[in-house]
């Protein structure tokens, strides 16, 4: 191997350099044009060149606020058949088969650690408090928050939201460095209209800070199986894996929603993005602050849209919005207050809903107890019913497997009884069954992933409905013991070692 000199190599580029040049005057044998042309500056120009500062304004205040989430998970072995949510939404590169492909089960590890990449922005600088996606923190082991300023610091969940895909994260150490971050303010998602012009803000792919510029394409976007609670904004501005979490900012730098989903059969960018309203995200952020869990209203109703078909079915005035009444909770505020099957919701609290998720949202986020007020049609006339808004059924666990005797909690897990309202927001099919409220950490149950929201049909075949039951068929067990498990329609078995 032969070695040239650095002396020597600066002498061969001052040469080169030269040899390129005599007098300023290349020596190629082509050169392009001068440039004489004035530049374009009428006032359609000058209008675009406005834009172009505008957001690039926008961008430089809020990339001050962005931060850059990678969240770790020790994820244990699954029973066959079932797909861990983290996976889902993070892949696992390891496992050769991409989202859901766990390969096979005979070689996966009892444990495994995974990565997840996301987004978050500060909300409150002073105390540390940063909004992301509950998909991006759910269930992790441990989140490094990779700040503008470029310091990483290691944070903790202050509360998190499923329901509205809504967590709040805060900066362990209280002393971190302020410089060079600032926080970004929650607009009203309300005043937002379709065409205006939107800046999303993240790390698509691990890319921190990045910047897309576009419209709002669309509002009130429920009924799209991604939370509970829906009504997102629409956007094509360019949103990817990664981007969840992020801001999605207005003219004025506001943040008027929180980036969350994309629709997508590619996995990637086809201008279709969505994002939690600002003011949805805002009054989940203030109730996970104060007191780490939501309580979220309840009407006990199930409701479906209403298309031309029904509107003359149902002898409904032209043009009808609203949320028509298909299911009726026994014993709910909607039950109790005399609402009945075949009911068009039209307004609640005097203001006027278009459709079945305006009214999920207006009454999920008033708070239990309150007294509203509901319009319905009945038989093709309006009327006014007055009702005390109940507590969305399993918001707050009442009994934690920690709390429980180790005798009374086999395999650490807390029962209760099955009700029409859990099943109902379980999606559960069976009638019979235990459920699942919680899950000690360490425990066997713990071990093979049970989860709260799980419904135990049976114990080694016997069909168990009361916790009492369930106990005593552990104890007339053997050192194994076999639990037929319903979780959201899916059904499987789990085999328990009996200590």
């Amino acid at each position: 191997m032969r070695f040239i000199s650095k002396s020597f190599t600066k002498k061969i580029t001052l040469s080169l350099a030269l040899a390129l040049t005599t007098h300023g005057t290349p020596l190629f044998a082509y050169s392009l044009p001068a440039n004489t042309e004035k530049p374009l500056n009428d006032e359609n120009i000058q209008a675009l060149q406005k834009i172009s500062k505008g957001v690039s304004t926008v961008a430089r205040y809020a990339e001050k606020a962005v931060v850059f989430v990678s969240v770790y998970k020790t994820v244990r072995g699954l029973p066959p058949g079932m797909i861990d949510p983290f996976e889902f939404f993070f892949g696992n590169p390891g496992n050769g088969g991409g989202p859901g492909h766990r390969g096979d089960p005979r070689q996966q590890p009892q444990q495994r650690r995974e990565e997840g990449l996301g987004s978050g922005f500060i909300i409150d600088l002073d105390k540390g408090y940063i909004m992301t996606n509950n998909h991006v923190v759910q269930d992790a082991d441990e989140i490094q928050l990779k700040l503008p300023n470029g310091e990483t610091h290691e944070g903790k969940i202050v509360g998190r939201d499923p329901n509205t895909d809504v967590a709040i994260v805060q900066i362990k150490e209280k002393t971190f460095s302020k410089t060079g971050l600032s926080q970004l303010i929650l607009g009203n998602s309300d005043d937002v209209n379709v065409g205006d012009f939107a800046v999303a803000v993240g790390a698509p792919y691990g890319l921190e800070a990045s910047v897309s510029f576009g419209i709002i394409s669309a509002l009130g976007r429920g009924s799209l199986q991604i939370t509970q609670m829906g009504n997102f904004i629409q956007t094509d501005a360019a949103i990817n894996p990664g981007n969840s979490g992020g801001p999605l900012l207005n003219t004025s730098g506001q943040v008027v929603g929180m980036n969350t989903a994309i629709f997508s059969k590619s996995g990637g960018y086809n201008g279709i993005g969505f994002a939690v309203p600002s003011n949805i995200a805002r009054r989940i952020a203030e109730q996970l602050i104060s007191g780490g869990k939501v309580s979220r209203g309840y009407l006990g109703v199930g409701l479906q849209p209403i298309d031309s078909e029904l509107q003359k079915s149902l002898n409904l005035p032209k043009d009808t919005n609203g949320g028509l009444v298909a299911k009726i909770v026994a014993g709910g505020p909607a039950d109790k207050a005399g609402v009945e099957p075949g009911d068009v919701i039209t307004s609640v609290n005097k203001q006027i809903v278009h459709n079945a998720s305006d009214v999920t949202n207006a009454i999920g986020l008033m708070a239990p107890g309150t007294q509203t007020n509901i319009t319905v049609i009945r038989n093709g006339k309006p009327r006014d019913v007055n009702v005390k808004v109940g507590e969305y059924p399993g918001e707050n666990v009442a009994v934690k497997a920690k709390d429980i005797k180790k005798e009374d909690a086999p395999f650490g897990l807390a029962l209760q009884k099955l009700t029409s309202e859990a099943r109902e927001r379980y999606n559960l099919s069976s009638n019979l069954g235990l459920l699942v409220v919680d899950v000690a950490e360490g425990g066997e149950a713990a071990r093979v992933d049970i989860q709260p929201g799980d419904l135990i049909i049976a114990v080694n075949g016997k069909p168990v409905a009361e916790p009492s039951a369930f106990k005593s068929l552990v104890k007339q067990s053997g050192a194994r013991v076999l639990l037929r498990i319903e979780r959201a329609g899916q059904y499987f078995f789990v085999p328990l070692k009996n200590k």
